[in-house]
């Protein structure tokens, strides 16, 4: 766990072991505790406890009956089902909404704009979560195609401008595959 410590100053305990978890650097079912993460960062337990709690919200992590936590098991089907939801949640907010206004071309925004139109709290907050965590690092990833990712978002929203509605469950579902791609390649490193 040393290799943290190093990084800490580089953002928040949340920031950094959340990346670390994603990229694979904390390998999926690692067990941890608040002291010995609390010594690689050279931070006291309480930050450390408020951390994990967040990233068991998250789903990152699982609680442990020993007090200690362990990282959740991420493989290709993990990612497919999370981005799954998120197209699920967006292709019904796009599709219930009464008038689509131009969608950014800047993913993380296009993202949050569709985010900002859903009326229900749990299905915000869930999208939410998925664009803060999930898409954020796949976007930030080395490995993926940003250039193909706008490409297939322009797609989406030209399907919605001609309402061409049968075609957006395929688009979002090339869009995240290469998402879920991305994550795995980086986890491989």
């Amino acid at each position: 766990m040393e290799y943290i410590g190093i990084k800490k100053k580089q953002g928040s305990i949340v920031e950094l072991l959340k990346d670390e978890i994603l990229s694979g650097h904390i390998a999926s079912g690692t067990e941890l505790t608040q002291k010995e993460l609390a010594e690689s960062l050279g931070v006291s337990r309480m930050p450390v406890r408020e951390a994990l709690i967040l990233l068991e919200y998250q789903g990152l992590i699982d609680r442990l009956p020993n007090n200690h936590v362990k990282v959740a098991e991420f493989t290709e089907d993990y990612f497919t089902h999370i981005f799954q939801i998120c197209r699920n949640i967006e292709t019904d907010v796009l599709l219930s909404a009464e008038k689509i206004d131009e969608l950014p071309e800047d993913e993380l925004i296009f993202h949050s704009r569709i985010q900002e139109q859903i009326p229900f709290s749990f299905l915000s907050k869930t999208l939410s979560t998925i664009i803060e965590i999930y898409i954020t690092f796949a976007v930030n990833s080395r490995f993926y195609d940003k250039e193909n990712g706008k490409a297939v978002l322009k797609e989406i929203s030209a399907c919605l401008t001609k309402h061409d509605t049968d075609r957006l469950e395929d688009l979002f579902n090339r869009y995240f595959a290469g998402m879920t791609c991305a994550i795995m390649k980086e986890r491989e490193q």
